[in-house]
């Protein structure tokens, strides 16, 4: 078995966007991320609608990823490492090339955990093989006796979280599971559950993973086998809630309002103990993570047949028919001539073009997506990035393809048409708006707002008089919108800058909009500040490099970037002044014409709406901003 491994639209009230409506937009309301919830057996949004969802999973490790960012998991590699994945999540997500995903599965990776000066108790070694304190050996990601719940509680906040919140900006809810694999056998009472009680702890005392629960869930563990009750026995029901109860208890006693996702037995393919002892939640917030691949539940290539599929897999999860599932690691690709492998259960598997399993999509496939429709509540992600696109086509030349061009009978190119098709489907609402949590200036220069490494490590340091910033080349500081709306300043009409000294040759400012989808390295306003220290922009003209006007109300990056090597930048204050939603004075002694009065944002009067920010008094008096598109 593969071991891989918000969304909230700021919309001030008074703003309203018009925009040509796309005839050939399937899926209008996608990408919308309202906080979601388990109702029934179902996933709903706050309006009460219905939520399915579809994606991937990964994990942040370099030997997963290829080596792609890095050969080590260390400090040095971190943004490379991020800034990895905020490719893959543009590559996901763009719907312009037919990617439509909307959910991540986020492996908290014990690359980036593990410490090999800590040597957990009870572990031993002998001849090279390491053993639990259940005496069983373990090896590989069921070895957790290097784990450090420090660096965990470290790199949550400088990793883990980061990828989350890129994703999230990118309109993926996610699902984050535990550091490793479970081992061969679990139970209750003993060393594994007390660490997956450690790591769900620490996890759910972090603020941003509390603060987006309704779009941040938790899979508990990652492919039980075999879950035992302190006796060590598997004859009775109590043993999954037994187990798992703990674990629910701590995450709830931190304040975490998420839905949780259980696993089950056989690499999570058996929930029947469920079905019979349920664990409890005082918030009724529990799904069922499964794991489904060809020749389980009684469908594979030689065996098809979807009737029988369906019943085997409400056999084998029953929970299905009270609880949402969500399938978190599924893949197939026809075979192809060459050498296989053994699977986690000792069969041999042909081998095929790069997946896990071996099976077709108008075979295995056929049947497995009539158990996605059937039931309706399945939500589902792919076992890695590269079984739904082809993550070098993209990296080398930005191109959005399916994995495995060409072999119509792989995951890639069957999920790239049910993922569109889904998509138009059991979405959540695009009504729902929420405040981001920023203080009154949006620009405050302090460690908790500036970010010194938007790209590249930076460092800052505050006074009272001016902010101290240490940058890379090639780096960028400032303040990154992580939600997908981004920052909504079109009712300004200026940016003042004032530095404590001239900016050195080399210094510009940079602000992205959210057409550029917050790509460092996409179009964006660019201003030469070398050899000044005070600028006023003039917002409502903002355009960027390639003539493109900037859309203020999505500001997502307002940034100072470098040619130097190791500059230190100095900023007394980034301020918004002007109101360009004020028109007492611009109407003041002006006869109306027709039913509305139009202006622009500097007070002259225009007879129609033109393209960008317009002011619109209406007959009755009333005052209304509309930016046209």
């Amino acid at each position: 078995m593969k071991r891989f491994i918000f969304a909230l639209a700021l919309i001030l009230a008074n703003t309203f966007i018009l925009s040509a409506q796309n005839d050939n937009d399937v899926a209008p309301h996608y990408g919308k991320m309202p906080p979601i919830h388990v109702d029934g057996n179902q996933l709903r949004d706050e309006a009460g609608n219905k939520v399915v969802l579809h994606g991937v999973m990964d994990t942040p490790s370099p030997y997963f990823n290829s080596w792609r960012w890095g050969n080590s998991a260390t400090d040095a590699n971190i943004s490379a490492c991020v800034n990895y994945f905020d490719k893959l999540f543009t590559a996901i997500t763009d719907s312009t090339c037919g990617a439509y995903c909307n959910l991540f599965r986020l492996h908290l990776d014990p690359c980036w955990t593990n410490d090999n000066s800590v040597n957990a108790k009870g572990f031993t070694t002998q001849n090279g093989k390491t053993y639990d304190p259940l005496g069983q050996e373990v090896g590989g990601e069921a070895d957790i006796h290097h784990y450090s719940g420090a660096r965990l509680t470290r790199y949550l906040k400088t990793v883990y979280w980061r990828i989350a919140q890129q994703g999230l900006r990118h309109g993926l809810y996610i699902i984050m599971r535990p550091p490793g694999v479970c081992p061969g056998d679990i139970k209750v009472g003993t060393y594994y559950q007390d660490y997956l009680v450690d790591v769900w702890d620490r996890v759910t005392k972090n603020d941003s993973i509390k603060k987006y629960y309704g779009q941040i869930g938790l899979e508990l563990a990652n492919e039980p086998v075999r879950i035992k009750d302190a006796n060590g026995s598997e004859s009775n029901d109590q043993r999954y809630r037994d187990f798992f109860q703990p674990v629910i208890d701590k995450i709830r006693a931190n304040g975490f309002k998420g839905i949780i996702w259980l696993p089950g037995g056989i690499w999570q393919q058996e929930y029947k103990p469920y079905a019979a002892c349920p664990p409890t939640d005082p918030l009724n917030n529990l799904g069922y993570a499964v794991h489904n691949y060809p020749g389980w539940y009684n469908n594979s290539d030689q065996n098809c047949v979807a009737a029988n599929t369906i019943t085997a897999f409400g056999n084998s999860v029953p929970v299905v028919r009270t609880n949402p599932i969500v399938i978190t690691e599924v893949d197939w690709s026809p075979q192809k001539p060459g050498t296989g492998h053994y699977n986690e259960s000792g069969a041999w598997v042909e081998s095929n073009y790069g997946t896990w399993a071996t099976a077709s999509t108008s075979k295995w496939g056929k049947a497995y997506k009539a158990l996605l429709d059937n039931y309706g509540n399945i939500s589902m992600t792919l076992s890695g990035t590269a079984c739904y696109i082809d993550v070098d086509s993209y990296i080398k030349n930005k191109k959005v393809v399916p994995a495995f061009p060409g072999v119509t009978e792989a995951c890639g190119e069957a999920c790239f048409k049910w993922y569109a098709e889904y998509a138009k489907v059991d979405y959540p609402s695009d009504e729902y708006y929420q405040e981001m949590d920023i203080p009154e200036n949006a620009f405050e220069l302090s460690d908790k707002w500036f970010n010194p490494h938007i790209l590249y490590e930076g460092t800052a340091t505050h006074s009272s008089s001016f902010s101290t910033v240490n940058m890379k080349k090639g780096g960028c500081v400032g303040w990154r919108f992580d939600n997908p709306g981004g920052l909504d300043i079109s009712q300004y009409e200026y940016l003042k800058i004032v530095l404590p000294r001239n900016a050195v040759k080399g210094t510009y400012l940079r602000i992205y909009d959210n057409s550029c989808n917050a790509n460092y390295f996409g179009d964006c306003y660019k201003l030469n500040m070398a050899g000044s220290k005070e600028f006023t922009i003039d917002l409502q003209n903002l355009v960027s490099e390639a003539g493109n006007k900037i859309d203020l109300s999505h500001i997502r990056i307002v940034g100072v970037s470098s040619d130097n090597a190791d500059q230190k930048f100095y900023i007394s204050s980034i301020t918004l002044d002007g109101n360009a939603s004020g028109i007492t004075d611009l109407t003041a002694g002006a006869s109306a014409f027709g039913k509305e009065e139009y202006f622009t944002t500097n007070g002259i009067r225009i007879n129609s709406l033109q393209k960008g920010l317009n002011i619109v008094k209406k007959a009755d008096g009333s005052v209304k901003k509309v930016l046209v598109k």
